[in-house]
């Protein structure tokens, strides 16, 4: 209720229906309305709130002239620029206790919220008795960061019953826009470096031996001794990534000096083979393979195969003559070239070769990743305007670029979504995952806050606006 007048006659009636309303009328003594008594209450020691009593005596001589002006009510009137205000802080203990309670937000002046996890006024859900919020001037909930919710104005929370009379402005801060697409990944060629080469076939001063992997059966038969010691005259290796030359000794040949960016690898031997080695690549991509057989000593080699594994116990991706297959960077790979028959007409299988060659592919297809999407602007929100997304990052190698971020909405709008990113490009891949692919769509746009939030327990009066919904 209003508080009482400021002059002229004043009653014990009009005091007790101020400080004790609802009452056979009157039923009670001045002395019973000292201030710091059960009806005309003293502030909590941690109320900081403006006690509307305050200049009523605490005891002794009491008249009624003490009382002009006076209101049964602690009142908070905050200043422009106050932040996430809270009114269980504000009143303290006292806010558990039925006496009236009241919040005013002066014309011209705003309160409003730092984060969207503070609305910029919160009456919590242990108030007691009657709680009043007066608005003449603006209050205002913080802005989403990118693709995030925007926070609230005023929050009512659980069952606590408020009269708002507003006659400014509520306002719910607005969404973050929504990140932008990631851009598709490009397919490109690259020209790729092989290190840490080693012959896994070993070799000893004079003939190679050409050992093979655990999984490797095809010269694995009875009577056939690998070397071409005692069937022909001594034939080496030439080495990975030289031609075949009889006169080097695969002891002395540095096979680590080899495979620069697209050079590649190859090797030929002359003897029966397998050809066996292992390297690493310093670019995960799809690489052309080859295996191919010469001889003098007639056809029936079956067919040039060359396999590519990770492991000395799987055959993994075996080509014959010449295709792809997909390696992955600085990951041990071994590489294994034979022929899938012996040669017709001997009593007993006969591998040796004038010449057994494969090599692999110096150049790769490799996969590029797309360019990232832009960030989304902030909403709009206190002290906060609202902002326009980022550009995404530009592609490279055929890859697609990002998608631009979505702007922020103004107070009570939601963020708008990000941009989709631009497909990519380039041959069709399978490895290490499908490319080219298309760009990525845009994250939505983070809502608005609510200028209200428990709109169901605030009874509104006034003439003032919301901006945002409520709920």
């Amino acid at each position: 209720m209003a508080a009482l007048q400021a002059s002229g006659a004043i009653s014990l009636q009009d005091i007790e229906e101020q400080y004790n309303p609802g009452t056979n009328l009157p039923s009670r003594g001045l002395s019973e309305f000292y201030l710091g008594g059960s009806l005309v209450r003293a502030n909590a020691g941690n109320n900081s709130s403006t006690n509307m009593s305050a200049g009523v005596p605490t005891s002794g001589t009491i008249s009624f002239n003490d009382f002009y002006s006076k209101e049964r009510a602690f009142k908070k009137t905050f200043s422009d620029g106050d932040t996430n205000q809270s009114a269980d802080t504000i009143f303290g203990d006292d806010f558990e206790v039925d006496y009236p309670k009241q919040l005013v937000v002066g014309s011209g002046d705003t309160v409003g919220s730092t984060s969207t996890s503070n609305a910029a006024l919160t009456i919590e859900s242990n108030g007691v008795g009657s709680i009043t919020v007066t608005n003449e001037g603006s209050i205002e909930g913080a802005g989403g960061a990118a693709g995030a919710a925007g926070g609230n104005a005023l929050e009512v929370a659980g069952s606590v019953a408020v009269t708002l009379v507003n006659n400014g402005t509520i306002k719910a801060g607005g969404g973050g826009g929504g990140a932008g697409g990631t851009g598709g990944k490009g397919v490109y060629t690259a020209n790729a470096t092989f290190s840490s080469l080693v012959d896994q076939g070993g070799g000893g001063t004079s003939t190679p031996q050409n050992n093979s992997p655990s999984w490797f059966t095809t010269y694995g038969s009875s009577g056939n001794n690998l070397d071409g010691q005692g069937v022909v005259a001594d034939r080496q290796w030439g080495g990975i990534g030289a031609q075949f030359n009889r006169g080097i000794n695969p002891a002395q040949f540095d096979i680590n000096s080899l495979g620069g960016a697209g050079t590649g690898l190859s090797g030929a031997c002359a003897n029966r083979g397998p050809i066996y080695f292992s390297a690493q690549t310093n670019t995960t991509g799809v690489y052309t393979v080859s295996a191919s057989i010469s001889s003098l000593y007639g056809s029936g080699y079956g067919t040039p195969q060359i396999s590519v594994s990770t492991s000395t116990s799987s055959s993994g991706t075996i080509v014959s003559n010449s295709g792809t297959a997909g390696i992955t960077a600085s990951t041990t790979t071994y590489f294994t070239v034979f022929g899938t028959t012996a040669h017709q007409g001997t009593t007993a299988p006969n591998f040796y070769y004038n010449t057994l060659s494969g090599s692999v592919s110096g150049t790769c297809l490799a996969t590029q990743a797309g360019g990232s999407g832009g960030a989304g602007g902030v909403g709009q929100g206190y002290n906060q305007s609202a902002a326009s997304g980022s550009s995404g990052g530009s592609g490279s190698n055929n890859s697609g670029a990002g998608g631009a971020g979505g702007a922020g909405g103004a107070f009570g709008a939601s963020g708008s979504t990000g941009s989709t990113g631009s497909n990519g490009s380039g041959s069709s891949v399978s490895f290490p995952a499908t490319a080219p692919t298309n760009g990525s769509s845009g994250s939505a746009g983070g809502a608005s806050g609510k200028s209200i939030q428990g709109v169901s327990n605030v009874t509104s009066s006034g003439s003032g606006s919301l901006t945002g919904g409520t709920a």
